[in-house]
């Protein structure tokens, strides 16, 4: 296993949506241990292989720290929504790309999707309250929407790319 690097914003990669996954095979599964090891050593909640620079149709989510009960991360492989609720719910996210900026979202309240897990074998989830939210969020880098899609207005957004770009110039290896 090996700790991949995690893209910052701007980053043009964290805009391109991901490409589905034709079969889970060996190079599937390394990818899939690779996020959940990155994620835990970067104290995350959730990572998206656009993330990590990778093009495919993968989240990996571990909300226990948001009080969901789970026993181990969630691997989602070419997860589709298949119900989103009326009902909403307004809360700040933070993402592992975007390290020092946090942006207020709308999200369905409870979900259902399908996808399929580490091992090929679909499944079917029904979410709520913040297992619903990471899911979404996760999804959203994906499809290549990101916090910045989000910002509540032009304005807002230049600031935040703003102080990406300071803390890429800072934080760069």
């Amino acid at each position: 296993m090996a700790i991949l690097d995690i893209l910052i914003a701007p980053d043009p990669i964290l805009q391109t949506p991901a490409e589905k996954v034709g079969e889970v095979d060996h190079d599937i599964k390394k990818i899939v241990k690779d996020m959940i090891e990155t994620m835990y050593d970067a104290q995350g909640a959730g990572l998206a292989a656009n993330q990590v620079g990778i093009l495919k149709q993968i989240l990996i989510l571990d909300v226990t720290s948001y009080g969901v009960k789970q026993d181990k991360p969630y691997v989602m492989i070419n997860p589709e929504l298949t119900y989103a609720s009326d009902e909403t719910w307004d809360h700040e996210e933070g993402c592992l790309s975007f390290p020092i900026v946090r942006v207020n979202v709308t999200r369905p309240q409870i979900i259902r999707i399908k996808y399929l897990d580490e091992n090929g074998k679909e499944h079917s989830l029904e979410a709520d309250g913040w297992l619903a939210r990471g899911i979404l969020h996760e999804m959203d880098h994906l499809k290549g929407v990101t916090q910045l899609d989000y910002a509540s207005s032009p304005l807002k957004r230049e600031m935040m790319i703003r102080k990406l770009n300071k803390y890429k110039k800072l934080h760069s290896k």
